[in-house]
């Protein structure tokens, strides 16, 4: 009995001192993990966006609450490389951008800190973005642009452009104005015709149609840029002053209803003029008042295409002094010219191609030192179906004089 109740008095002196020993390692411990102060961590960035660029990425740090905050590093590369940027707080919420630039081609894994001014560093947060390079630039491409062209007076430029590419954001086009500004315009995605309001003769412009690889992107990438340059100043001759000089030797209407006057009416579907059945034969136009020819352009009816009564061949005089008897002493001689056409099929047969660009009306070149003339006239030689008397549907005259 005496046994036993030693060995129950030793086992509680073992436990006792075991409790007390735990105690003592406890309170050791607790008071060795304060010696240092409690640990603070700052307010990590809230939200973390980033932006894809050309071989740069932006990052836009939405900061928390926290005022104590004054600085923010990011890491990137398995944290070889960092930027850190001073934090101006504010009473609003607090965004600080960053700009990483000089990265290659790919995907990249940032991790941004933010600090106070006691260098207390704040629990991390991961944001991921993509920078973009010469592979997805050189697969971009610039709309095309389709013409050039001029406005009837000559001091606006209409641009015609195809249909954008997938992914096109619009066009950015530079240009010198008439007084010699430079101008930039952005062409919407959705537009395929552009009127230029004023521009400089014969200087370049440029042209860039502009991507986003995706709706995050905070620039826009493009192409190479393609140029042209704008054309001399150039004008219609307005055919509102046009008219009709009836010389004894010009040839009249043919009588079918279609008219002289139909040469300059603005509707390019017949009826046009046809002549009395005489060939070679002429007619005079009165333009109202002398200008110097730069070009001018002939359309065939569309019914008779490279075909039947439509003239094939002719020659374009001037003078400002016609004589009264339609004698040809008064008359200098422009040019000799033939109507084209592209595809060279046998009369009766007309490709696509030739549809178009008679449609279109053939353009006629004259030579640069001609003189100006008030009074034109065509004198017309053979037409493509060999037939007894002449058609021609429209004409148009152009100068480069103010």
């Amino acid at each position: 009995m005496k046994d036993i109740r030693l060995f129950t008095f030793l086992w509680i002196l073992i436990i006792t001192g075991f409790i007390v020993s735990c105690t003592k390692t406890r309170g050791d411990a607790y008071r060795r993990y304060m010696e240092g102060g409690e640990i603070t961590y700052p307010g990590r960035a809230d939200t973390v966006l980033a932006r894809s660029g050309l071989n740069r990425i932006q990052l836009s740090v939405i900061l928390g609450s926290d005022p104590l905050v004054t600085r923010l590093k990011v890491f990137w590369n398995n944290n070889t490389d960092s930027l850190e940027l001073p934090v101006k707080r504010t009473t609003g919420v607090d965004t600080v951008t960053v700009l990483v630039a000089g990265l290659n081609e790919g995907d990249y894994n940032f991790t941004i800190y933010t600090y106070d001014k006691e260098n207390h560093r704040s629990v991390m947060v991961n944001a991921f973005g993509t920078a973009k390079g010469q592979n997805y630039v050189g697969a971009l491409i610039n709309r095309t642009l389709q013409s050039v062209l001029q406005s009837a007076d000559g001091n606006q430029v209409i641009l015609n452009w195809g249909a954008p590419a997938a992914g096109e954001q619009g066009i950015d086009v530079n240009y010198t104005a008439a007084d010699g500004t430079a101008r930039t315009i952005t062409v919407p995605a959705t537009e395929t015709r552009t009127v230029l309001p004023d521009y400089k003769a014969l200087s370049s412009l440029t042209y860039n149609s502009k991507y986003k690889p995706d709706s995050t992107a905070f620039e826009y990438f493009y192409p190479k840029a393609g140029t042209v340059t704008l054309p001399a100043f150039e004008r219609e001759l307005p055919k509102a002053g046009f008219s009709v000089l009836e010389l004894p030797t010009d040839v009249k209407d043919g009588g079918y209803g279609w008219l002289i006057n139909y040469l300059w009416d603005e509707n390019y579907n017949p009826p046009g003029f046809a002549t009395q059945s005489i060939i070679p034969c002429w007619f005079t136009i009165d333009c109202g008042k002398a200008a110097r020819l730069s070009r001018f352009k002939v359309w065939q009816a569309n019914d008779r295409l490279y075909k039947k009564e439509s003239v094939k061949t002719f020659e374009l005089y001037g003078s400002n002094s016609p004589a009264a008897d339609g004698s040809w002493g008064s008359w200098t001689k422009i040019g000799s010219y033939a109507s084209i056409k592209p595809s060279g099929l046998p009369v009766g047969q007309n490709s696509d191609n030739d549809v178009t660009y008679a449609e279109a009306g053939e353009v006629f070149g004259v030579p640069a030192d001609i003189a100006p003339f008030r009074y034109y006239r065509f004198k017309l030689l053979t037409n493509w179906g060999n037939s007894g008397f002449m058609t021609m549907e429209e004409f148009t005259f152009y100068t480069h004089d103010k």
